[in-house]
């Protein structure tokens, strides 16, 4: 029996520009002020989950490319308003003070967190002290995350931080067309579908799918609606928001052992 496999991403990225303005994490509530009309990239030290006011929702545009980065644009000044973002591994929850002001400087902002730069500078010693071959050192997760996460990090990841595994290759991009059925429709709802990337690593072949909501409904994720014959189903976010709004798109990374052309021609509903 297939099992869907529901992946947070644990990406561990130290996004440094020089543009961007360091805040330390010290357990206190972190301030950011928003201009108005301009947008601010906002980085985590971690994946995290967002957990935004309701009465911030027709104040403020809401984008995250992935669970580490987020940018916010504030259509209108507002006081002071607490977002909660909890990191996906539950060891943090991180407390963000929004404040939008008319004339406030646009600067990108990272937020380092002390105890988890000790962690990954302790992991790193304890890599460097063992003499691992990448190509063959036994996995610590299995395949399908691996390749979902590879996946993952090579479309968002910033050019700089692109991730290089020998055992995992790129694909010629298959396209389909726009409007082939790949997801049973739920309420009467459409969906438009393009392939935008796909790669082939440890015996699998995962592709990627940006998933486009073409209705006005508001529609959860629902991976077993999947058709054709593939063994693991990620999408990148839970939720679609109605056309035309920022969360009407997602992308959905599909494990299968066939090539993707091949696994969309079988039928493999074992969800």
């Amino acid at each position: 029996m297939k099992k869907l496999l529901t992946l947070f991403f644990l990406f561990s990225y130290s996004l440094v520009a020089q543009a961007d303005r360091t805040q330390v994490w010290n357990n206190n509530p972190i301030t950011i002020i928003l201009p108005v009309g301009e947008e601010v990239r906002i980085t985590f030290p971690t994946d995290v989950s967002l957990q935004i006011p309701a009465a911030l929702v027709q104040s403020l545009e809401s984008l995250a490319p992935n669970q580490q980065i987020v940018y916010w644009k504030a259509k209108e000044s507002f006081d002071k308003a607490r977002v909660i973002a909890p990191s996906t591994d539950n060891e943090t929850v991180y407390l963000i003070d929004l404040v939008a002001q008319d004339n406030a400087i646009a600067e990108s902002i990272v937020i380092e967190d002390p105890s988890r730069v000790v962690a990954q500078h302790n992991n790193d010693i304890a890599s460097a002290d063992g003499t691992i071959d990448i190509s063959t050192a036994e996995l610590s997760d299995p395949p399908e995350i691996v390749l979902t996460r590879f996946a993952s990090q090579s479309l968002y990841a910033p050019r700089r931080l692109m991730p290089v595994n020998p055992d995992i290759a790129a694909m010629p991009v298959v396209q389909m067309p726009s409007n082939f059925p790949l997801m049973r429709s739920q309420q009467g709802e459409q969906y438009r579908f393009s392939v935008v990337g796909a790669w082939s690593g440890y015996g699998l072949h995962i592709t990627a799918i940006l998933l486009i909501n073409e209705s006005q409904l508001t529609l959860p994720v629902n991976p077993g609606l999947v058709q054709g014959n593939f063994t693991h189903i990620t999408p990148q976010h839970l939720q679609l928001g109605p056309k035309g709004s920022l969360e009407d798109r997602t992308t959905l990374y599909l494990v299968s052992d066939a090539p993707f052309s091949a696994a969309i021609q079988e039928d493999g509903y074992g969800y």
